[in-house]
């Protein structure tokens, strides 16, 4: 049982750090954005306690369909998104009449009164131990506030919630279900056809926005949320909070929405207005859109670029930081298909910039994921059309009367799921990828010579620099512009030979394993760099003595103890006269010996006493 009182003040307190939003705007008090941190014990509290609330909530279908903020099983904004973009197109389609406001509220997280966050829950029917549990830990909640490292001491939280746990937005959703009840049972709105309901509003959290056939409904449902809000001592931000009106389908000039006590809804014309991220009038403003977020995802890419982040994180950060960028436009706005090989062109053209990418490596190569041997970059495109694929399963499959009106306006028009494109997409450009003579040629001469697992561990790991990385990938793509490739490829006039030794076509297996001019320079440093890290490796397999790192070992010439010898560079004697009896390694255990040479291709001999076999690696 969760009683009254047994509460510590540590569970429940939390750190606000006050960031300055724009530096130039100064100190004043709405130039900070504050962020919460709280005690991990308290999250993971209130975590067990939402998800039992959420289960509750679906079990009893209280939450309702026009709040999508918290809600599982939905797609968030892209719900809302979608559903407004049925409407806009709907109205013009049909050139009917629409009246829409969007609706901001002032420091709407910071202003529900606790007491109605209780009453709240209590009409729903939340259990008596566990609202007693929540009025009790919202009785303690307090804050210390920072600026920079400097404390301005305790606040008591005596109105809204916390922001950084699981169950403060939950509250706040179960505070505005009221809300929506008022509305729906106005029974005013916009209908899509005769038969369909009436779509009076949708909310996000607190971004809300309504709809009305005529101006005395939106009058109506304006005034319905401004009474509502005055009752819970939230207020309206009317500076931000805007109107418009269309007449068959075309935007009209109106006087806005008047307010009683004086104040005015202005009617946002001809500027646009940002709704969850998408600027939007009488229909979405699909340029605008495109040119904003093309701007911010290129300055996302071009950050990620300079940084010093190695190749695999690069390639991360590209993926979870600037194509989202793009991604959450999909489905809503309208993109054509050379817009978006234009973005994945900039963002190669970008990668070639700063050196992560060689400006003659194999495009589909870049796509394919890192344990099939590419980089695993999302393609602008393909993220686009993922997106696409999986809205248009998810709006076929779900019951929401709003979103059946959505599939029936056909906006999504997909045919497959998007598990099935994604496939498709991998598999033709691995085809691609392969078939493509020169570009495709390592991949012909490790096909069931190697483990491909092992093989591409390097990649998958993604420790190297970017521009190692890019140069590895180009060398093996045959990329690179050597002697022989601009004789064969360009019909350049140049001698093909090998600039250094002049007796072999100058390629880059003849570079990277053939040239006699650098086998005791490059070749030797790499074989020895090679065979220390084995050396290393060894004296840990044997608790022999050896420092952190390999690239610090300096091999003896032997070391032992009583699991084994270890001989460096160490010549065996033979009954027969040997060419070459001075492996790189020799380990001698009790009834075995391991002869280790590095090559050009790395050989284990292995006997037991007069017994060898030989492996190839």
């Amino acid at each position: 049982m969760l009683q009254k009182g047994s509460i510590s003040e540590w569970l429940t307190t939390g750190r606000t750090y006050l960031i300055q939003k724009d530096p130039a705007k100064g100190a004043a008090p709405g130039n900070y954005r504050p962020i919460t941190c709280l005690p991990t014990m308290f999250k993971l509290l209130t975590g067990i306690i939402a998800d039992r609330i959420q289960d509750y909530l679906e079990e009893k279908n209280i939450l309702p369909d026009e709040q999508k903020g918290n809600k599982r099983k939905s797609r968030g904004t892209k719900d809302q998104l979608l559903i407004d973009k049925m409407i806009l197109e709907n109205c013009k389609s049909r050139k009917a009449n629409l009246h829409m406001t969007w609706i901001d509220y002032k420091k709407a997280f910071d202003s529900l009164p606790h007491s109605w966050i209780i009453k709240c829950l209590d009409a729903i029917g939340i259990c008596k131990n566990v609202g007693t549990f929540i009025e009790n830990m919202m009785e303690h909640w307090k804050t210390e506030l920072f600026v920079g490292n400097e404390s301005y001491g305790l606040v008591n939280i005596r109105r809204g919630i916390f922001q950084g746990d699981s169950l403060s937005p939950l509250l706040f959703i179960i505070a505005m279900i009221p809300l929506s009840t008022i509305l729906q049972k106005t029974n005013l709105g916009y209908q899509t056809s005769k038969n369909s309901h009436k779509i009076s509003h949708l909310m996000y959290m607190d971004d809300l926005k309504l709809y009305g056939k005529t101006e005395t409904e939106i009058q109506s449902l304006t005034n319905t949320v401004r009474i509502f809000s005055i009752d819970i001592n939230m207020e309206f931000g009317l500076d931000k909070c805007s109107t418009v009106a269309l007449k068959k389908g075309k935007i009209i000039e109106n006087e806005g929405i008047n307010m009683p006590n004086g104040q005015t809804i202005r009617c946002h014309q001809p500027e646009a207005y940002k709704y969850l991220g998408i600027l939007q009038l009488d229909n979405i403003k699909n340029e605008h859109v495109k040119t904003m977020v093309s701007k911010e995802y290129t300055q996302r890419v071009r950050k990620i670029l300079k940084s010093k982040l190695n190749g695999g994180n690069t390639i991360k950060a590209i993926n979870t930081w600037a194509i989202p960028v793009i991604r959450y436009t999909a489905g809503i706005i309208n993109w054509a298909q050379v817009e978006l090989d234009n973005l994945d062109r900039k963002t190669r053209k970008l990668m070639t910039i700063h050196h992560s990418l060689h400006p003659r490596s194999d495009v589909d190569r870049l796509y394919l994921p890192r344990r099939s041997g590419g980089r695993g970059l999302l393609q602008v495109k393909q993220a686009v059309k993922e997106e696409e694929h999986a809205l248009a399963e998810y709006v076929k499959q779900s019951e929401e009367p709003t979103l059946i009106e959505v599939k029936n306006q056909k906006l999504l028009k997909a045919q497959q799921t998007k598990k099935q494109y994604k496939k498709t997409a991998l598999q033709t450009r691995a085809d691609s990828w392969h078939n493509k003579t020169l570009h495709g040629k390592f991949l012909d001469k490790i096909e069931g010579k190697a483990d491909k697992e092992k093989t591409w561990l390097w990649l998958t790991n993604g420790t190297l620099k970017k521009e190692t990385e890019g140069l590895i990938l180009a060398a093996q793509e045959q990329a690179i512009r050597t002697k022989a490739m601009k004789a064969k490829m360009e019909k350049s006039a140049d001698d093909p030979k090998c600039r250094l030794c002049k007796e072999t076509d100058e390629t880059i297996d003849h570079i990277l394993s053939c040239c006699k001019k650098i086998a005791q320079t490059d070749y030797k440093q790499r074989h020895n760099y090679v065979a220390q890290m084995i050396h290393w490796n060894l004296c840990l397999k044997y608790h022999l003595p050896a420092v952190k790192n390999w690239w610090d070992h300096k091999p003896a010439k032997v070391v032992e103890n009583e699991h084994a010898k270890i001989l460096w560079d160490f010549r065996i004697q033979t009954d027969k006269v040997l060419e070459h009896n001075t492996p790189d390694i020799t380990v001698v255990e009790k009834n075995k010996v391991w002869i280790i040479d590095v090559a050009h291709h790395l050989k284990i001999h292995h006997t037991v006493l007069d017994t060898w076999e030989v492996f190839d690696l």
